[in-house]
Parts: structure tokens; sequence; C-alpha cells
């Protein structure tokens, strides 16, 4: 449905047809005799063309227009028509007078005037159509006795731009003469009010299709993401910040743009990207992971794009990519920022052509995959130094999600918990088990470096080493809060306390050496190299890092 033009509010449609009235009034009052002077008369139309101004709902004010119609001209019979999509003229609201002997069923009319209203968009007024050459022939005219009739032409629109949306009709079969120039004055300028205030009523109506519209998509697709959480995704959280990653997925998975997904390792990267994957009309085709940190650069290029059979020593047949298999889904990098430089330039060109070659051909291959990448690293800084291309950084990062480590999601921890002892508990057929409070209490404590991750290690750790129904701390292979910060209810501070002295503990443990301290927390060297920072920890007999 083609998008309504926008308006502001009831009280500026308000404003405008009070505008509008007063131009009408000053062309009527520019008029020589009659309704120029005719202050009772002006007066009324004016008061109801505020009462029409006023009501923006289309039912109501077509009611509203046929009721004033009727007022002004002591018709007895009215009919308000108007034009479909399709263009035909229909009866819209019709109206009968006063003691007026009229069945409503009956709802004939002269086609005849009507047609040749709007054949020639000229108001008309037939003072005695008996006496009319023109129309007194008419079989309408002569079945339904009438012997006057009025009728204007509705238009919307600026004059450049004005088109036709309906005629307003009205007749009498009283042998007096009922119409007069000064009534035929009267609903020309009440048809050019209730004109405006019907498109403006349009436009309202638009308005809120298309609200609702959007409201029921929303909708369904909120419901769509939390059957999928609840239902095949260990993507889980109540927090505020992954609400915001949760609202980040409603809105792209429905795209075809690239994301790049930033975070600490262990915080969900994967389950997010396949979430995003399964929201998305992919959701049919292969969802593929690619662990870029894993895999020697000179096999990731192979497992990426393929090869031809003598590619290479043990190449003994050819073989498709990943990129092949995944075509028409997705494909996820993970730890892209360990991809090497060369092997960056032949990903930009796929993600940017959509065309691969293999190792050892010439043939270009076409492919079609959305491709979503994560890493813990800073690509900034890495783009910076030279470490990463930065054509490829702006290609991946045209959306960017970053997920919050676990110790800023202090309302989840318990949560993700309560949901992995009943996985494990299953996995493992074992009775499913509770946490003692000096469990949660430990739970909350720890700062968790390793994330989600090292959570559901530890909750795995527990359900095998627990004998009874009961979890407590010494099943988890916790370190204990400490007490002074634990009692005094500073709970953050305690964390920071434990994460500084684990930290010291794998440092000491292994000489200093980064690499292994990364590898004993369970986190990336970057992120030992923040917190020896943050902390301000020096080596034995050195300087700060």
């Amino acid at each position: 449905m083609a998008q309504p033009a926008k308006i502001s509010s009831p009280d500026d449609l308000l404003l405008r047809a009070e505008r509008e009235l007063q131009e009408i009034n000053s062309l009527l009052q520019g008029r020589s005799g009659g309704l120029g002077q005719d202050a009772a008369a002006l007066s009324l139309l004016l008061e109801v063309s505020r009462k029409i101004s006023r009501v923006l709902n289309q039912d109501q004010l077509l009611d509203t227009i046929m009721d004033s119609v009727m007022e002004l001209t002591g018709a007895s019979r009215g009919f308000l028509m108007l034009y479909d999509q399709d263009g035909k003229l229909n009866i819209t609201v019709t109206r009968a007078g006063p003691n007026q002997a009229w069945d409503k069923d009956d709802l004939r009319f002269s086609r005849t005037i009507t047609e040749k209203v709007i054949t020639t968009g000229q108001p008309l007024w037939l003072k005695d159509i008996s006496q009319d050459p023109e129309f007194n022939q008419a079989a309408s005219v002569a079945d339904l006795q009438l012997r006057s009739a009025m009728c204007v032409p509705l238009f919307a629109g600026q004059a450049q731009h004005r088109k036709a949306i309906g005629v307003i009709y009205v007749d009498s079969r009283q042998i007096q003469e009922t119409f007069s120039h000064h009534d035929l004055d009267l609903l020309v300028s009440l048809a050019a009010q209730a004109a405006i205030s019907i498109e403006n009523a349009r436009l309202v109506e638009g308005i809120k299709t298309l609200e609702e519209e959007k409201r029921l998509r929303l909708e369904r697709e909120n419901l769509s993401l939390q059957q999928l959480l609840d239902g095949r995704s260990d993507l889980l959280g109540q927090c505020p910040a992954m609400d915001a990653v949760f609202s980040i997925i409603r809105r792209v998975a429905g795209s075809e743009v690239n994301l790049l997904l930033l975070g600490e390792s262990g915080t969900g990267k994967t389950l997010v990207a396949r979430d995003i994957h399964e929201l998305s009309p992919r959701r049919e085709k292969p969802f593929t992971v690619i662990d870029c940190g894993s895999i020697p650069e000179n096999l990731l290029e192979s497992e990426l794009f393929g090869y031809e059979k003598g590619a290479f020593t043990g190449a003994f047949a050819r073989k498709l990519g990943k990129f092949e298999l995944a075509n028409g889904g997705t494909i996820f990098l993970d730890e892209i920022g360990e991809m090497a430089l060369p092997l960056q330039i032949k990903l930009l060109r796929a993600i940017q052509e959509g065309i691969i070659e293999h190792l050892g051909g010439r043939e270009q291959i076409r492919v079609d995959v959305r491709i979503i990448a994560a890493t813990n690293h800073d690509l900034e800084q890495d783009v910076a130094k030279g470490m990463f291309r930065k054509d490829l950084y702006y290609r991946l990062n045209i959306i960017t999600l970053e997920l919050p480590p676990l110790r800023d999601r202090d309302s989840d921890i318990l949560l993700l918990a309560e949901s992995s002892l009943k996985k494990f508990s299953l996995k493992h057929k074992k009775e499913p088990a509770r946490f003692s409070p000096e469990a949660k209490s430990s739970l909350m404590g720890y700062p968790w470096p390793g994330n989600v991750r090292e959570l559901e290690h530890k909750i795995e750790r527990a359900v095998i080493m627990c004998d009874d129904r009961l979890i407590e701390p010494d099943h988890l292979g916790l370190l204990p809060s400490p007490r002074g910060d634990a009692e005094s209810g500073n709970l953050k501070e305690a964390k920071r306390k434990l994460e500084r002295q684990r930290l010291s503990q794998a440092l000491a443990a292994c000489r200093w050496d980064i690499t292994a301290s990364a590898r004993q927390l369970g986190i990336t060297r970057q992120q030992v190299y923040r917190l020896i920072g943050r902390y301000k920890i020096k080596p034995p007999g050195g300087k700060e890092q």
C-alpha cells in the first residue's frame, strides 16, 4: 500500500480547514447581492464547516457532511457518492429529509444529472426539471417524479493536481420551488470544505492503517523471536543490555546486510549469528560456521573457496568450498581478526562481487551468501597497525552488534545457571538438582572472565560432581566470594578483587607468559593486556605493563 502524505496533527488539519473557510468567506462576501449579504446563511455555513473540519473519523465525517447538506438545502433526499479504488462511483451515504416517506432501500437517483456533473466538473442546479429539455426525458426523472435537483462535484488536491473524488446530489419532489442560487452557492462552498475534510480523514485513516500494520508486523517478529529463543536457542537474557541485543537481532534478521559481532570470548556470538540466520529469509539454506583462528592460513583458503584436483600435494579430487556449499545461506566467520592479510583480499572480493575461484582453478564461481563476522579484536586498532584491511573492515562493519560480558549482566547469571542446570541434568541423565544459597552467592560473586561459556562448563562440572540434589560451591569449583565485601553488599568491588586475584595467580603461574595466561584464564591475549592495565599489575622487579 502506498504511504499517504504525512500530516502533523488534527489541530494542523483544523487550521488548514479554517484557512480554506476564510478564502470561501471572502469569495462569498465578494458576490453582488443575495448570499454576500445573507449573514445568517454565511453564519450557518461557517458553523457547519467548522463542525465538519473537526471530525477525522471517515465514517463519522461522511455522516456529518450529509446531515449538514440536508440542513443547509432542505432537500427531500440526499446522496454522497465517492469513487472507489477501481474508479467506480458508489453511493456512500444517503439521507431523507424530515417527514419524508422514503424507503431507504430505494437508492435510485438521476444518473443523467450526476453524469453531467462528472463530465463537466461543474455544479448543476435544476430549478424545474420538467421544463428542462435536456433532463425531462430521463426515465429516472419520470419514475421518481423529480421537480428540482442540485449536484456538485467533490475535488481533492491543489488546483494544478486536482482530482474528482465524488459528488453530492440532492433532489426534491415538491411542486413549489425548493432550491435557489443561494442554495447552490451554499452547497458548492460546503462541498469544497467537505472534500478537504474527506481528504484529511483518508490521510488519518491511512496513517492509522500503516501504524497498525507496523504494530502487527512487530508483534509477529517479536513472537517469532521469542519462540525461537524459548524453543531452540540457548541465547537467554533479561537485563537491559540483552534487551538491546534482542532488539537489534529483530531489526537486522530480515535484511541482507552484513554484520560484525563484537565481544569477549564466550559471550555467545555464535548463538547470535545462528539466531539471526534462523529468523532471516535464508533460514531454509545452510548456516555455516568457520573458525578463522583455529585453521592454518593455507587450509583456511581451501576450506573457504575450495580447490581443484592437483592444486597442491594431497589434492586428489576437486572439492567445493564453504562459500559454494552455503550458497543461498549464511556464513559465520568467527575470529575474523585472526585471518591473514592475503586471504582478506580474496574474502573482500567474494563479499563485494559475489565471485570466488577454487585454488588451482580459473573458473569464476558466483555465490550468494550473507556474511556475519565476529571478533574479540579491536579491529580499528588492527587497521591502524596494518594488520587488517580497511576496505574489508568497512564492508563488514555495516552494522555492529556488541555483546556484553557476563560480569555486566548480574540479573542474567542465575537465569543462565538454572537453564544450564536443566540442560546438563538431562544430558547426563541425572535427577534435577538445585543450587544452595551459598552456591548462588558464589555464582553472583565470580567475575566470569570466560563469560557464558565458562559458566556452562562450571555448571556441567557441578552436575557431574554433585552426588545429591543440592549443588554447593565446591561442586562449581569457584573461589568463595570475599567475605567482607559480600557482607557489606559491595558486589562489584568483590568481583573486581576476585578478577585481579585470578589474573595475578595466572600470570605468576605462567611466569608472565601472556599467551599461556590467556589460555589458562580462557580469554584472549588482548583481554589479558587490558586487565593488566586496568589493575596496574607489575611483573616481579619490572614496570607496569
